[in-house]
C-alpha cells in the first residue's frame, strides 16, 4: 500500500472486507435485498404535505445517492471480488458494471414510481443515481491511494451527489 491509512480509510476497507469474504449467494441476497427495500420505499405516496419546500425536495432528491450507493456498494461486493475474498483489483469493466447496473434499477425504480399514486419519474433522480454509485466505485478505487484520496474522494463525492440532486429538485 502505497500510503498510510487513516481513520475513514481503515473504516471503508473494513466495511469493505467483511463484504468481500461474505459468501457470493448471501452477497446476492444482500444486493437483492437492498433493492426491495428501495422498491418498497417508491411504492408508498409521498407524505402529504400542505406545500413542498423547496429544502424538502432537495433532501428527498438527495435521499438517492444513500439509498443507490449502498446498492452500488452491494453490487461492488459481487462484481469486483477477487477469489477467495481478497480486496478487489480495480477493474474498469466490472466497475463500470456496478455503475450500470445501479443506473439501470434506477431507471426501472422511477418507471415503478411513475405509476404509484402520488409519485412522478424523474431522469434527473437516476442522474443523482449514477452519481452516487460512481463516487462509491471511485472512493473504492480510492482506498489503495491512503486517507488523503479517501477523504477527497468522499467529500467530491458528497458534493456531486448534492449537485444532482440540487439539479432535479429544480
Amino acid at each position: 500500500m502505497s500510503a498510510e491509512l487513516g481513520p475513514a480509510s481503515r473504516l471503508l476497507r473494513a466495511v469493505g472486507g467483511f463484504l468481500v469474504r461474505v459468501p457470493w449467494p448471501l452477497a446476492l441476497v444482500l444486493l437483492l435485498g437492498w433493492a426491495t427495500v428501495i422498491f418498497d420505499l417508491s411504492s408508498k405516496r409521498r407524505p402529504v404535505t400542505t406545500r413542498e419546500s423547496p429544502l424538502w425536495e432537495f433532501l428527498s432528491n438527495l435521499a438517492h445517492a444513500p439509498l443507490f450507493g449502498l446498492l452500488a456498494l452491494l453490487a461492488a461486493a459481487l462484481l469486483l471480488r477477487q477469489r477467495g475474498g481478497g480486496w478487489p483489483r480495480f477493474r474498469p469493466g466490472r466497475a463500470a458494471a456496478v455503475v450500470a447496473l445501479t443506473v439501470l434499477y434506477g431507471l426501472a425504480d422511477e418507471w415503478h414510481q411513475s405509476t404509484v399514486p402520488g409519485r412522478d419519474a424523474s431522469l434527473l433522480d437516476v442522474v443523482t443515481d449514477g452519481v452516487a454509485a460512481a463516487m462509491v466505485v471511485w472512493v473504492i478505487h480510492g482506498l489503495e491511494r491512503g486517507e488523503r484520496a479517501v477523504r477527497g474522494r468522499l467529500l467530491a463525492g458528497l458534493g456531486l451527489c448534492a449537485l444532482a440532486a440540487l439539479a432535479a429538485s429544480a
